[in-house]
């Protein structure tokens, strides 16, 4: 149901690559990305495109949600996200070196 990848020793252009492929074959899953969180340029230049990626993924529908972990406080956002999905995502709601991505639901 989740799947977690771990970009945070990678290079910005791997790093997107391996995002843009996993967002391609997440299928129902919500994918958590690790991608640390801007201590150093290229960890910023990383996180800033990962985010980038996600929102552009919105606009074309692809994906219905891309958050930080510290998204998930707010009530709006839990919302979107059933009880199991939650409590496997709670170890990642004070990250803001986690970016958090789900394909819209067929509901």
């Amino acid at each position: 149901m989740i799947q977690v990848i771990d970009v945070h020793d990678l290079d910005v252009q791997a790093a997107a690559k391996i995002v843009r492929q996993s967002i391609d074959s997440i299928g129902h899953k919500i994918l958590v990305i690790i991608h640390g969180y801007g201590s150093t340029t290229d960890q910023y230049k990383k996180l800033t495109e990962i985010r980038n990626i996600g929102k552009s993924r919105i606009k074309k529908g692809q994906i219905e949600i891309s958050i930080s972990g510290p998204d998930l406080n707010d009530p709006k956002v839990r919302a979107k996200f059933d009880y199991e999905s939650l409590s496997k995502l709670q170890s990642y709601i004070v990250n803001s070196g986690v970016t958090i991505m789900k394909k819209k639901s067929n509901i």
